[in-house]
C-alpha cells in the first residue's frame, strides 16, 4: 500500500510538471506570435533569414526576393515622343528626358490606376486633377533621384556582380577569406538596401498623400493594399492580406506571405499547447519551426559570424535546440490529456479508433503514468 501511494504521488508530480512545461512553452510561442502582429514592432523575417549562415544559408536566401535591392535598382531611360496618325510612336520624335527605376515606377502606375478605379476619381475632375498632380510630383522625384545617383548605382551593381562571380568561380575555404567574403556580402547588401530604401519610402509617402486626398465617404471603402515591387509581388497575398485579423499586419508580398505563415503558425502552436488541444501535432509543428531556426543560425563555433557573447556560449545545442527537445518530449507523452482538451478528444473518439484496429491502449503512454496501473 505504501509503495502504491509513493508511486501515485511521484506520477502526479511528474504529470503536473509536464503540464506546466507544456503551458510554459505554449505561452512562449503564443507571445512570440502575438508580438509579431503589432505593426509598430515592424516585424519581418527578412533580417533574420538574411543573416542565415552555415550549409543551409542558400536555401533560406531563396525565400528573400531581391535581397540587397539589385532588382529594384535596375535603371532605364525615359523618353518623350509623339504619336503618328496611325496611333503608333513616332520614333523620329523620341527624345530622352531622364532616367528612372522601371521596377518601382511601374508599380506606382499600377497602384495609381487601381486607386482611380477603386475610389471613383473619374467622376470628379478636380479631385482627379489633384491626385494626378501629386502622383506626377512623386514620379518626377523618383526620376531626379535616379539621375542624381545613376553613376553610384551603376558602380555598385557592377562591383556586386564581380564579387558574386568571384564567389561562384573561386573556392577559398581559408577562415580568413570566408570572414572577408561574409563581411563583403553584408556590406553589399546594406549598400543596396540603402539605395533602394529612399524610392521605397517615396512609395509609402505617395500612398499616404493619395489617401489624404480622399473624402470620408471614399475612405469608408478601405485602404488599398500596400505596394510590393518586382519579385516581391505575390498574387495570393492580395486575398490573404484582406482576411480578418490578418489584415492588421499582413503585407501583400512574398516576404509578407512568409511573415504571415510564421506569425499565424507561432500563435496557433502556442494556443494549442496552452489549451492542450491537438498537442502532439502542435508540438511537432514547433519542433519543425525550431529546427529551421537552428539551421539558419547554425550554432557551430567555427561558422562566421560568431555568436555574440551576450547570448551565452553554445555548440550544436543552444536554447532553440533544447526547446525543440522539450517539445519532442511533450509530443511523446499524452501531455494534452493531462489538464487539456485532448482528454475530451481521446475519450470521445481517440481510444475507440485504437480499439477499432485492435489496440487496447495508447502505446505512447508510459505504464508508470497510466491511470490504470502504477510502477
Amino acid at each position: 500500500m505504501g509503495k502504491t501511494k509513493t508511486c501515485s504521488c511521484c506520477a502526479t508530480i511528474v504529470i503536473v510538471l509536464i503540464v506546466l512545461l507544456r503551458i510554459g512553452v505554449g505561452w512562449h510561442f503564443l507571445y512570440e506570435g502575438l508580438w509579431k502582429t503589432d505593426p509598430s514592432n515592424d516585424f519581418s523575417s527578412k533580417g533574420f533569414l538574411g543573416m542565415a549562415k552555415g550549409p543551409t544559408k542558400d536555401f533560406y536566401y531563396m525565400f528573400l526576393p531581391d535581397l540587397g535591392g539589385e532588382g529594384r535598382l535596375q535603371m532605364g531611360e525615359v523618353f518623350k515622343a509623339r504619336y503618328d496618325e496611325n496611333g503608333e510612336i513616332d520614333r523620329d520624335s523620341r527624345a530622352r528626358v531622364g532616367w528612372t527605376l522601371p521596377v518601382i515606377e511601374r508599380e506606382w502606375y499600377r497602384y495609381f490606376n487601381a486607386y482611380r478605379v477603386k475610389y471613383g476619381l473619374t467622376n470628379d475632375e478636380d479631385q482627379l486633377k489633384a491626385a494626378k498632380k501629386v502622383f506626377e510630383q512623386y514620379v518626377l522625384s523618383l526620376r531626379e533621384y535616379t539621375l542624381e545617383n545613376r553613376d553610384d548605382i551603376r558602380a555598385f551593381v557592377a562591383s556586386k556582380r564581380r564579387f558574386e562571380n568571384r564567389l561562384a568561380t573561386t573556392k577559398n575555404e581559408a577562415e580568413y577569406q570566408r570572414i572577408r567574403d561574409w563581411d563583403a556580402q553584408m556590406k553589399y547588401r546594406s549598400e543596396g538596401e540603402k539605395f533602394a530604401a529612399e524610392p521605397v519610402k517615396m512609395g509609402e509617402n505617395l500612398q499616404l498623400d493619395l489617401w489624404n486626398l480622399l473624402t470620408p465617404d471614399q475612405r469608408r471603402l478601405g485602404r488599398m493594399r500596400a505596394i510590393a515591387y518586382g519579385e516581391d509581388r505575390c498574387g495570393l497575398m492580395n486575398f490573404v492580406s484582406t482576411l480578418p485579423w490578418i489584415h492588421n499586419f499582413a503585407e501583400p508580398s512574398t516576404m509578407g506571405a512568409l511573415d504571415v505563415a510564421v506569425t499565424v503558425g507561432l500563435t496557433l502552436i502556442g494556443i494549442c499547447l496552452m489549451l492542450g488541444l491537438c498537442t502532439r501535432l502542435a508540438a511537432l509543428g514547433g519542433v519543425l519551426f525550431l529546427i529551421n531556426v537552428v539551421l539558419s543560425q547554425y550554432p557551430w563555433p567555427t561558422v562566421y559570424p560568431f555568436q555574440s557573447d551576450m547570448l551565452g556560449h553554445s555548440m550544436i545545442f543552444n536554447k532553440d535546440s533544447l526547446e525543440a527537445i522539450v517539445l519532442l518530449l511533450i509530443a511523446a507523452l499524452p501531455a494534452g490529456r493531462w489538464g487539456g482538451l485532448d482528454w475530451f478528444l481521446w475519450n470521445c473518439c481517440g481510444k475507440y479508433l485504437y480499439r477499432w484496429y485492435g489496440i487496447e491502449k495508447d502505446p505512447l503512454v508510459p505504464e508508470c503514468l497510466s491511470t490504470e496501473t502504477c510502477c
